[in-house]
């Protein structure tokens, strides 16, 4: 039963999920200047209004997915330094407890 409680934390996966999720960030950062980029190409009158609000909405949900990316990122980054300190630390204690029943 001892060997079900046991913590396994892949710090390799963390580390790559938090760069991935800083790709996201600045994928999504970025996609505020290609808006400008494509107006010309949306032609004029109703269509180009509607194209215009759609971006506008578009705007207020990437800038609610832009911040709850920035969250996620920001809790791996505390897992990572959690787990990465206590393991350290732990390995710290290990040498001075053999060093001690030496």
């Amino acid at each position: 039963m001892a060997d079900d409680s046991d913590l396994i934390v892949n710090v390799d996966l963390l580390v790559e999920s938090e760069s991935r999720l800083k790709g996201i960030q600045k994928e999504l950062k970025n996609l505020d200047h290609r808006k400008d980029d494509l107006r010309p190409y949306w032609g004029s009158g109703k269509i180009a209004d509607k194209m215009d609000d759609f971006v506008d909405n578009w705007d207020d949900y990437r800038t609610k997915m832009l911040e709850s990316v920035e969250t996620v990122g920001q809790l791996v980054k505390s897992t990572i330094d959690g787990f990465t300190g206590l393991d350290a630390q732990l390995a710290n204690e290990l040498r001075k407890a053999r060093k001690k029943s030496k």
